[in-house]
């Protein structure tokens, strides 16, 4: 991999045309989470935008969230207007739906979506991805590091009826 990043689709459109979007969804998950710094909030806010690259190119991947991207995506479905808009124009017209589950994605499933986005050049933060490895490494069966996949269900949106 060169040592240049690239910025995925997904952050480029938060950058620009859905800077909006992106203010709003960073502003949710500081109100949800004061402890939150910031610049951890927006490097939060361009992990779930690349993540949802991946899932977009990718959907049945099973690419991971760790729990604090999920703090992104929560905040995301709650704009259900500007998420939607954000996702057709990322996707070309698809919908990346939210599956909640009682079982949350295994570490290893983070880092192979850490690889992915490695191999694809956008980088992956680690202040975003470090606590789901030492996670990994300290806990038990119990950890639960990493927030579902929802990525499962994508597919085309008829809007004609």
């Amino acid at each position: 991999m060169s040592d240049t990043l690239t910025r995925s689709r997904g952050a480029e459109l938060l950058a620009g045309e859905f800077s909006e979007f992106a203010a709003d969804l960073a502003a949710d998950v500081a109100k949800e989470n004061p402890e939150f710094s910031a610049d951890y909030i927006a490097l939060l806010v361009t992990a779930w935008a690349d993540w949802a690259t991946l899932v977009a190119d990718d959907p049945f991947a099973g690419y991971a969230l760790t729990v604090d991207m999920d703090e992104v995506w929560h905040a995301a479905l709650r704009r259900t207007r500007k998420n939607f808009a954000f996702m057709s124009r990322l996707t070309g017209g698809r919908f990346i739906h939210h599956e909640p589950a009682d079982n949350y994605g295994t570490p290893d499933k983070v880092r192979e979506t850490v690889a992915a986005l490695q191999a694809a050049g956008y980088g992956a933060a680690p202040e975003v991805y470090s606590t789901v490895v030492a996670a990994d490494c300290q806990a038990g069966n119990d950890c639960k590091p990493a927030a579902p996949c929802p990525g499962i269900d994508v597919g085309p949106i008829d809007l004609s009826d």
